[in-house]
């Protein structure tokens, strides 16, 4: 039977705080042989109970935390080197890690980024309207592709992690959860797609040589999304439309010819950070900008594409309802066909996860389906409490493994 992961997403600055040495003891402690430490992150106002000092954190935005060679982004974007990186925070991470079995994995962001996007208009998702997203670089031009590429080289240049994670490696939409974001018409599954799609200089020019009318798209895409926003007294509540997604895409075959190449950028994206990512493990996050796991297909990521590439799945089953997070499971794992390969992510914190009991829930459905690899998120956001259940679902699983 293959070995149980139990696997922690952990910042640098609470691993400072708590002490590198005596959190990879907490972490041996809970049951942890896996940790998921962030080497660059966009930004965020973070409540952290069991810290000594700053509580309320606001990390650097789009910074480097850790190590990297001058040299590393000889391109135009260039993200700041934290002063975190200099602290010998990694190095000494890395060491007691080996001493206590412990695989790192370096957690990156890759796309999403306020300072970086904000620097580089030029290079952001731009939605239907033209407006840009400043907080979303964009894959399709080739100044970004470079960027990621460069990153995912300087993390693996470290010669700490086991594995490098992509997070954000496709096209962010219009979800953000941004400063002081007010949205008063009524917006669901549609709407948010269709103002997630993008028409930036670069997705034109690249859907245009691929015989995509890209200006006819954008005007008939236009065209629905205005006459959604308009009738705002349409309804009492925020509209539950994923199936008009489905019949939008299913009437327009330029709409499906876009979507097709988004995935095929992302895909040779990923291609190109298997090149320069050594022997290290690739794995692909979904993501919690578009609800379900299973619509990562809407930020250019295709699961079944992506086989050939990527060693591990991480599924972000951020949401309370246990029949979405198995039912999410079930149909990510028929794209993937592997269960080793499929690594079930929950945030145990509130609102998410109310109970124990609703943690292990889906924990049990996704053993049943193969799942032997489990992500738990984050070490600085939860009580004691909460990250104590870490170590119950630990020896839960290990038990059930051994008996």
């Amino acid at each position: 039977m293959r070995r149980v992961s139990i696997e922690l997403f952990a910042y640098p600055w609470d691993i400072i705080d708590r002490g590198v040495r005596s959190f990879a003891a907490e972490c041996t402690a809970l049951g942890v042989n896996r940790l998921h430490v962030t080497t660059l992150y966009h930004s965020g106002k973070f409540l952290l109970p069991r810290r000594r000092e700053r509580r309320v954190y606001f990390p650097e935005s789009g910074h480097v935390l850790v190590p990297v060679r001058d040299d590393a982004f000889p391109g135009p974007i260039r993200p700041r080197v934290s002063a975190i990186a200099a602290t010998g925070w990694l190095q000494e991470l890395a060491e007691v890690s080996r001493e206590a079995a412990i695989d790192l994995a370096a957690w990156t962001v890759f796309h999403h980024g306020s300072v970086l996007a904000a620097s580089h208009p030029e290079a952001t998702i731009r939605n239907v309207f033209g407006d840009p997203y400043p907080f979303a670089l964009c894959p399709s031009h080739d100044v970004v592709a470079d960027y990621s590429v460069s990153l995912a080289s300087a993390v693996h240049a470290t010669g700490a992690f086991r594995t490098l994670d992509l997070e954000t490696i496709g096209y962010l939409g219009y979800v953000h959860g941004h400063h002081h974001e007010v949205t008063a018409v009524p917006t669901g599954p549609l709407e948010s797609f269709l103002l997630s799609l993008c028409f930036c200089s670069a997705c034109k020019e690249r859907g245009e040589r691929e015989g995509i009318r890209m200006e006819a798209l954008r005007r008939e895409i236009e065209r629905v999304l205005l006459a959604k926003l308009r009738a705002d007294d349409a309804g009492s509540a925020p509209p539950r439309n994923a199936e008009q997604v489905a019949t939008l895409v299913a009437l327009n075959p330029e709409l499906q010819q876009l979507i097709r190449l988004r995935s095929a950028r992302v895909t040779e994206l990923v291609r190109r950070i298997r090149s320069v990512a050594g022997d290290s493990e690739l794995s692909v996050f979904t993501s919690s900008f578009v609800g379900s796991p299973a619509n990562i297909w809407m930020e250019g990521v295709s699961l079944p594409d992506l086989r050939e590439f990527a060693d591990a799945f991480h599924l972000l089953a951020y949401t309370p309802d246990t029949d979405d997070v198995n039912g999410d499971l079930v149909f990510c794992l028929a794209q993937v066909e592997d269960a080793a390969r499929l690594n079930l992510t929950l945030n145990l914190g509130l609102p998410i996860t109310p109970t124990l009991a609703h943690a292990m829930a889906k924990v049990d459905f996704a053993w049943r389906q193969g799942v032997r690899r489990f992500s738990f998120f984050n070490y600085g956001f939860l009580g004691e409490g909460r990250l104590g259940w870490v170590r119950e679902i630990a020896e839960t699983l290990r038990s059930r493994a051994s008996g």
